[in-house]
């Protein structure tokens, strides 16, 4: 048994597992064709040597599947990292309203039990940084979602609820 570790990112997580250049090596002598028996024998032996949980499987599989086409040399898509947590950042310079969109976005976050990395970004040239924004501005995951404008809290959180789920 192998004790390389490799760190492959897993659904927006750097993990390390032992022993993928070993199981590259092998699973590419096989000369598998099948793609679904690929992924199989991949899940398979990397299960071997490393904790899977069987909830993170289809996380894993693409992850390793990923690695390996790498290894072999063959055509990987670019990958597109998402944050572990989505990030939320309201602009404002410290308004009243400012700081009532931040208070009512932290209580509808913990309502709906939501992890996300939340900023009040009140220096004005960090604002300027995202363009023409009026303030108060609401940015979901670098996409400006309000502009200018407050919301209630019950529209506030229904726009949260469609853009996190």
């Amino acid at each position: 048994m192998s004790e390389e570790v490799s760190m492959v990112t897993i659904g927006g997580q750097k993990i390390g597992l032992i022993g993928l250049s070993e199981i590259f090596e092998n699973v590419k002598q096989m000369n598998l064709s099948d793609k679904s028996e690929l992924k199989n024998q991949l899940l398979q032996r990397v299960r071997a040597q490393n904790y899977v949980p069987d909830s993170r499987a289809d996380d894993y599989t693409s992850a390793i599947l990923r690695e390996y086409k790498k290894f072999a040399g063959l055509p990987v898509e670019p990958e597109v990292e998402k944050p572990a947590f989505p990030t939320i950042r309201i602009l404002g310079p410290g308004c009243a309203a400012c700081e009532n969109m931040e208070n009512d976005v932290r209580a509808i976050l913990a309502e709906l039990n939501i992890a996300a990395d939340v900023d009040h970004v009140r220096d004005i040239n960090k604002i300027a940084e995202y363009g023409m924004v009026r303030t108060p501005s609401l940015v979901i995951n670098e996409q400006i979602v309000l502009n200018g404008r407050s919301l209630p809290k019950s529209q506030l959180k229904k726009l949260f609820e469609e853009k996190l789920g």
